[in-house]
């Protein structure tokens, strides 16, 4: 009897400790926001955006799961920070064809785009998601609206009070785009600190080998379930080679975003939802 009174114990422990992760990757991970700061140096930023602060920010995936309440407790964290630039990593909205972009749907976005803050601008590349026949021309007008610049293989200088300014190179998606990287980097001088923004950060391996010092990616989400050691459970076309934390490759260094949202299932295990403050130094650590 006592053996039988033990076995049930350690299977209702187990069953516990099972439910009790499932609640928390399906109630709790999911609406949490992990900020992740990184620093990033090199004698290439000016003096001037030395302590520059980026956030960056992907895969909202807005429709399915992610919805106007959870979006905005995100993006009041993310405020918080006080970034001097915002760059979003593409797929805004999750499967047009499943969940039909209204235009609810849009003037929410739209609002939730315009409260985030960057006095030095917000930019953003599409996703696959963003290049659904559905969605046509309204995708831009949704982001111009939202007070962010799109960046469709084409490269802009940001700057600050400085005479120096910094590349910022946009590159469309690898998955479902039309990226064309030698009309992306066609006009930029290597001698700038230079930033990519991708969607699919297996792109990497299209890119040339030197001229590019920081790339940011998403897609992945991170696997959403991963396993410790073992990393993401799902790996998917555009990031099965760079599924998720930050690489370093030749002279360039590349982080892959979590992303914010969910895709398929809601549930995010040691896989956070995540926004990364990347600060930007010309001083060795």
């Amino acid at each position: 009897m006592k053996k039988v009174i033990k076995i049930l114990s350690i299977l209702l422990l187990i069953t516990c400790m099972i439910a009790g992760v499932v609640f928390y990757a399906t109630f709790i991970s999911v609406k949490n926001v992990n900020i992740v700061n990184t620093t990033i140096t090199s004698s290439k930023i000016p003096d001037e955006m030395n302590d520059f602060k980026i956030a960056f920010i992907s895969d909202i995936h807005y429709g399915s799961f992610m919805d106007e309440e959870r979006l905005s407790a995100m993006f009041e964290k993310i405020n918080q920070a006080k970034p001097d630039v915002i760059l979003f990593g593409g797929d805004l909205f999750d499967d047009p064809s499943a969940y039909p972009v209204t235009d609810e749907k849009r003037e929410e976005l739209i609002a939730l785009l315009k409260s985030l803050e960057a006095p030095y601008g917000k930019f953003a590349v599409l996703g696959e998601e963003d290049h659904h026949s559905s969605l046509s021309e309204s995708i831009l007008n949704i982001f111009y609206y939202g007070d962010f610049e799109m960046l469709v293989n084409q490269s802009i200088l940001l700057r600050k009070n400085s005479s120096r300014p910094i590349n910022l190179v946009g590159i469309d998606s690898m998955v479902g785009g039309n990226p064309d990287i030698t009309t992306a980097m066609a006009n930029i001088d290597t001698a700038n600190f230079t930033i990519i923004l991708t969607h699919c950060p297996d792109i990497i391996s299209q890119l040339p080998k030197y001229g590019s010092d920081l790339i940011l990616a998403g897609h992945s989400h991170g696997g959403q379930i991963a396993l410790p050691i073992l990393g993401p459970v799902n790996r998917i076309e555009g990031a099965s080679d760079y599924s998720n934390g930050t690489y370093y490759l030749n002279q360039s260094t590349l982080i892959v975003s979590n992303g914010l949202g969910t895709s398929d299932i809601d549930m995010r295990l040691f896989a956070p939802p995540q926004c990364h403050i990347i600060r930007l130094s010309n001083q060795a650590q």
